[in-house]
C-alpha cells in the first residue's frame, strides 16, 4: 500500500510511473503461465501461489518446507524484458524475515538494469536498516516514511504530510477484488510486542470527507470490498463521522477489518454504526485472557470490555462468523493451559478466534526480553518458527492449533 501511496504522489509531480506487483493474482502473464493458481473467496481473499525453494541453512533443523511466494521468477524475467530502462526503481518490503525474498528480487532486477539505482523503503527497510544496507543489495535504502524523504532523490517532488497524501494508486491494477484504506497512520497504545510505535511517532488521522472520497473513487472503479488497514481504526475521533458519512452517501460496499480493532471502543452506538455501514468481518484484537500478561504488555483491553464488545455487535445484528478475534501465541509469556483457555472464553461468547503466531520485532520490549539484538539475524523473526519460546513449548503451541481445529470443525458441524 506504500508503494501505491508513493506511485501517485510521483505520477502527481510530473513523473511517468509503472508498477510490478509480484503478488498480483491477475496479472496477465502469470494467468498465461501457471493453470494451478489458488482460488479466493467471496471477499477477494485467498492464498498467494507460491513454489517450494531451498531452506535456508538456518531452518534446517525446522521441519517445514520453505516457499516462495508470488509469481514464478520467469514470469517476473518476462515483465521486466519487457518494460524500458527506467530512472529509478523503486522497491518496497514488509516483514522482516521475509528479507531473502527482497533480496532475490532486487537481484532479478539488476540483471536487466544494472545501471538503473534501486531504492529500498518499506518495513524491513526501517525497522532493520543496517542489516538492508548490507545484505539486499540495493543502492539506496531510506527508512522512514516516502513522503518526508522523496525529495532527496526526485527533484520535482514536494515532501508532504500524511493527511494531504493523495489516493493510493490502486488503478495501476487491472482487476481488483478490493481496495485498502487508511484512516489514520499510528496508535495511540504502545504494547510491549508491537512494532508501530517503531514505525509511526504519534497518531495522525485524515479529515473524513476525504476518505469518504476516496472510497467513492474507488467504487467508481468498480471495487465492491473495502479493507480498512489502521493500526488504531476505532481511536481514531473521526472515525464515526466516517461511518456516518457512508451511510449518508450510500456507499453500500462490503467493509472488512483485517487489522485487529479495540474491543474498548465499541459501545452500543459504534456497533450500530458499523452495521448499517455495511461492515461484514471484524477481527478483535484480545492476545489473552490473562489479566496480568494483559497489563503488562500495554493494558489496551480488559475481559470485561470484550465481553461488552461483542455482545454489543451482536445486539446490533452480526453473526458468530463475522465477529473474529486474534490470540496471540508463542510468546515467551504465555502457556498451553492460559492459550486454551483464551481460545475457550472466545468460543464460549460465539467469536471466532485465531492465533496470531508472535514475532520479535527489533526496537519492541518483547524484542530484549528475549535476548534479541541488532545483530540477530531477522530470519529468526519468523515467526511460524516460534522463535520466543523452547522446544517444549514449540509441542505445545501445535497442540494447541490441533485443538483450536477441532473447536471450529465441531462448530461447523
Amino acid at each position: 500500500m506504500g508503494l501505491l501511496y508513493v506511485a501517485s504522489m510521483l505520477r502527481n509531480s510530473g513523473y511517468e510511473v509503472l508498477l510490478i506487483d509480484c503478488l498480483d493474482r491477475y496479472h496477465p502473464l502469470l494467468l498465461k503461465e501457471v493453470s494451478n493458481l489458488p482460488k479466493v473467496d467471496k471477499y477477494g481473499r485467498g492464498k498467494f501461489y507460491a513454489e517450494e525453494i531451498e531452506k535456508p541453512e538456518i531452518f534446517k533443523n525446522v521441519k517445514r518446507i520453505y516457499k516462495r511466494y508470488g509469481m514464478p521468477k520467469a514470469v517476473l524475467h518476462e515483465i521486466l524484458e519487457d518494460i524500458e530502462p527506467p530512472d529509478v526503481i523503486l522497491v518496497t518490503s514488509m516483514m522482516t524475515y521475509w528479507y531473502l525474498g527482497v533480496k532475490d528480487t532486487i537481484k532479478t532486477i539488476k540483471e536487466h538494469f544494472p545501471e538503473t539505482p534501486v531504492i529500498l523503503g518499506g518495513i524491513y527497510a526501517t525497522l532493520c536498516p543496517d542489516h538492508a544496507k548490507e545484505y539486499s543489495g540495493a543502492d539506496i535504502v531510506m527508512p522512514g516514511f516516502a513522503e518526508k524523504n522523496l525529495f532527496s532523490f526526485f527533484p520535482k517532488f514536494k515532501p508532504m504530510e500524511f493527511e494531504d497524501l493523495p489516493f493510493p494508486a490502486f488503478d495501476l491494477y487491472a482487476k481488483l477484488d478490493y481496495a485498502c484504506v487508511l484512516t489514520a497512520r499510528g496508535c495511540p497504545f504502545k504494547c510491549s510486542y508491537c512494532a508501530v510505535p517503531k514505525l509511526c511517532n504519534g497518531f495522525v488521522y485524515r479529515n473524513p470527507d476525504s476518505v469518504l472520497d476516496e472510497i467513492e473513487y474507488y467504487k467508481s472503479l468498480g471495487v465492491s470490498h473495502i479493507a480498512f488497514y489502521d493500526d488504531a481504526l476505532l481511536a481514531n475521533p473521526n472515525f464515526p463521522s466516517i461511518l456516518d458519512g457512508i451511510i449518508q452517501r450510500g456507499l453500500k460496499l462490503s467493509y472488512h477489518t483485517p487489522n485487529g480493532l479495540h474491543p474498548r471502543f465499541i459501545d452500543q452506538e459504534m456497533a450500530y454504526k458499523l452495521f448499517e455501514a455495511g461492515y461484514k468481518t471484524l477481527y478483535l484484537s484480545l492476545e489473552t485472557v490473562d489479566p496480568k500478561v494483559q497489563k503488562a504488555t500495554g493494558a489496551k483491553v480488559t475481559n470485561n470490555e470484550f465481553v461488552r464488545a461483542v455482545e454489543f455487535l451482536k445486539s446490533a445484528g452480526f453473526q458468530n462468523e463475522q465477529i473474529h478475534t486474534y490470540l496471540l501465541i508463542g510468546t515467551p509469556y504465555d502457556s498451553y493451559e492460559s492459550i486454551r483457555s483464551s481460545i475457550d472464553f472466545v468460543h464460549s461468547l460465539g467469536s471466532y478466534a485465531h492465533l496470531a503466531e508472535y514475532s520479535p520485532i527489533p526496537g519492541t520490549l518483547d524484542y530484549a526480553k528475549i535476548g534479541f539484538s541488532l545483530d540477530t539475524d531477522p530470519l529468526l523473526h519468523n515467526n511460524t518458527i516460534f522463535p520466543a519460546i523452547n522446544a517444549k513449548k514449540r509441542k505445545e503451541m501445535e497442540r494447541i492449533k490441533i485443538y483450536l481445529s477441532r473447536l471450529r470443525n465441531d462448530a461447523i458441524k
